[in-house]
């Protein structure tokens, strides 16, 4: 039997990671681990999960300013565990064609 831990370290996920997705997301704890989970698969995954991170953070900043320093180092943590450079909301770029044109 896997147990909560185990389900975190598959899916290379902090806990607190996957209460920031439920958060954004607006979903249970053991969804947002799989979409979390599921996420981290594509290329542009960690750059997801950083921003619902950032997202929530910037939300906390303007309507619980309690909660800000708390997100801001789960913000810096995040960065630090899933540092691709990649961006998914960059647009694609064509690939070059095979007889140079």
């Amino acid at each position: 039997m896997l147990t909560m831990l185990d389900c975190l370290g598959i899916a290379n996920l902090d806990a607190e990671e996957v209460t920031q997705i439920a958060k954004h997301e607006h979903l249970p704890f053991m969804t947002a681990l799989e979409k979390g989970a599921s996420l981290l698969d594509h290329p542009w995954g960690d750059a997801a999960v950083r921003q619902m991170v950032w997202d929530n953070l910037c939300d906390a900043n303007q309507h619980r300013p309690a909660q800000v320093p708390d997100l801001m180092m789960l913000y810096h943590d995040t960065c630090a565990r899933h540092p691709s450079a990649f961006d998914r909301r960059a647009p694609a770029r064509a690939a070059p064609l095979q007889d140079g044109r």
